[in-house]
């Protein structure tokens, strides 16, 4: 099947790109339906899935499988029915619906100026994630037939961080050698994951979208609060001893900032970016997008808030 229509916007005189590949998830389909070794090289042919496994080779610091064992084993998760089908095409209608509703909520929180040339693979059955300049979108998510608004509410979240990739480069989290560069990764991630969570979450107040956990915790202010002081007490510790070489207990470290269920570096992040909004504005929020890790670290702790006694 050919790619969908390419999405051409122009907001304050800027020429925003955004093309929609699905050859990821009509291959994927394809495969549920049929698991054939046939159909399993036609799906990890495709460049989104292509994409989704880079993303995968990028975050792991264990050995990786092959594309096609990787993607066997995250398709076993996934089960062909008429309803998944149903559900895929109303996804995609929605996506094109909404569009200027997505594309403005993203330019809201990205620097003055800011242009679009991405492209977003529609797939099945891996995370929605970014890479490079480039998304996936996982169309398979079981929490997206719960609410459809969910895929929007993603779509923005993903974008926010090819926006952000732009003015910065993803760390190489498989080489790192001190618990300064482990820190200063962590920080990366929370600044980078912050605006992922802030940039969605006006209009999922004011659509009252509040299927996803992160934003039930966000809206409660004691477990808000409980999880964030959490997180600078983890991060504390690497801020203790900044020369430390890296060993083998340090490698779960990343993990205990995003695992199930505190998900501390998301909380934390969107925390951040929300106490800065309000004090600052949503304009001064997103230039600090443009500066990095470190101003938006340096923002929040002037602010006095619960990170203060670890700066």
């Amino acid at each position: 099947m050919s790619q969908l229509r390419q999405h051409t916007k122009r907001l304050s005189g800027d020429r925003q790109k955004v093309l929609f590949d699905r050859s990821s998830i009509d291959a994927c389909l394809d495969y549920l339906r049929n698991r054939t070794d046939a159909n399993l090289v036609r799906l990890v042919s495709t460049s989104g899935c292509r994409l989704a496994y880079a993303h995968h080779r990028w975050s792991s610091v264990s050995p990786v499988p092959t594309i096609k064992d990787f993607w066997k084993k995250e398709l076993k998760k996934v089960e062909w029915n008429e309803e998944l089908g149903a559900s895929v095409e109303e996804l995609i209608r929605r996506l094109h619906e909404k569009e200027k509703l997505w594309l403005d909520a993203v330019l809201t929180y990205l620097p003055r100026g800011h242009i679009f040339d991405t492209t977003v693979y529609l797939i099945g059955g891996y995370d929605s994630v970014v890479y490079g300049k480039d998304v996936s979108l996982n169309l398979a998510f079981k929490q997206y037939r719960a609410d459809p608004r969910e895929a929007v509410y993603y779509l923005i979240h993903e974008l926010a961080h090819a926006g952000y990739l732009r003015y910065h480069r993803m760390p190489e989290v498989a080489h790192l050698a001190t618990t300064r560069e482990l820190l200063e990764t962590v920080m990366f991630l929370t600044h980078l994951e912050g605006m992922g969570v802030a940039s969605p979450f006006k209009l999922r107040v004011r659509e009252g979208g509040l299927l996803d956990s992160d934003y039930k915790v966000l809206l409660d202010d004691a477990e808000r609060r409980s999880r964030v002081r959490n997180y600078f007490s983890l991060l504390s510790r690497l801020e203790s001893e900044p020369n430390r070489k890296l060993g083998p207990d340090d490698s779960d470290v990343l993990d205990s900032f995003s695992r199930r269920p505190k998900r501390l570096w998301y909380i934390a992040g969107g925390h951040m970016a929300l106490t800065i909004e309000k004090r600052y504005g949503t304009a001064a929020l997103a230039r600090i997008v443009r500066e990095g890790h470190g101003a938006f670290f340096r923002k929040y702790r002037q602010i006095g808030d619960l990170g203060r006694a670890a700066a």
